[in-house]
């Protein structure tokens, strides 16, 4: 999720958060319960060495913010209330390994639409803002495991997860002993097919 530019890391102002957005896998719970709770026993199943990510810890980013004031923060809340996206579904059928960041990953052969489209209009609101953003193209992914030193052994056979999207938020990444924990600071809800259909009459 972090991204590194090379650059030096200067000290963050002494009012700022580390945060980013991101989109929930276990709401709607009714629809995602069961392919999260599937999606949590692969991760623990893969054998290999690395650190694997907590269930609680996992999300899709949207976009990685890095430190930000509270200032940019409130800002990026008013803004962000301006947008509006149809929710989606996504099916998640690829699973692999990024050598350089040495993490395992869960992605997908396919972007929907609206979630290319937030991710690119949350990248422009953090632009505007002075937040340096990742200029890659975006690749969705959920991250799996950290700190792999090697490919580890995958299924031969590739995962198949359909996840809903009801709803995206901002959350704060804390330290928590040695690990993490990704607190919720704002929610916003994705406009439903049926809602933007009466909006369209």
């Amino acid at each position: 999720m972090t991204h590194h530019s090379g650059q030096p890391d200067f000290p963050p102002p002494p009012d700022s958060r580390r945060m980013f957005f991101a989109l929930p896998l276990t709401e709607p719970p009714a629809a995602n319960q069961a392919p999260y709770q599937r999606l949590c026993q692969l991760k623990d199943a893969i054998p290999g060495k690395g650190r694997t990510v907590p269930d609680a810890n996992l999300h899709m980013t949207l976009a990685f913010l890095g430190q930000i004031t509270d200032k940019q923060a409130s800002q990026l809340i008013r803004d962000v209330s301006q947008l509006a996206i149809p929710a989606f579904s996504m099916h998640f059928n690829l699973l692999r390994y990024w050598k350089r960041s040495r993490v395992l990953w869960l992605g997908s052969d396919t972007c929907p639409e609206p979630l290319e489209l937030l991710a690119t209009q949350l990248n422009g609101l953090a632009q505007a803002l002075g937040l340096r953003q990742d200029t890659r193209r975006y690749t969705p992914h959920i991250t799996l495991r950290k700190n792999l030193r090697q490919r580890p052994v995958l299924p031969d056979e590739q995962p198949d997860f359909l996840f809903h999207f009801q709803r995206f938020g901002l959350y704060i990444s804390e330290t928590n002993g040695p690990g993490v924990r990704y607190r919720l600071a704002n929610q916003w809800p994705l406009i439903q097919p049926e809602i933007a259909v009466q909006d369209s009459e």
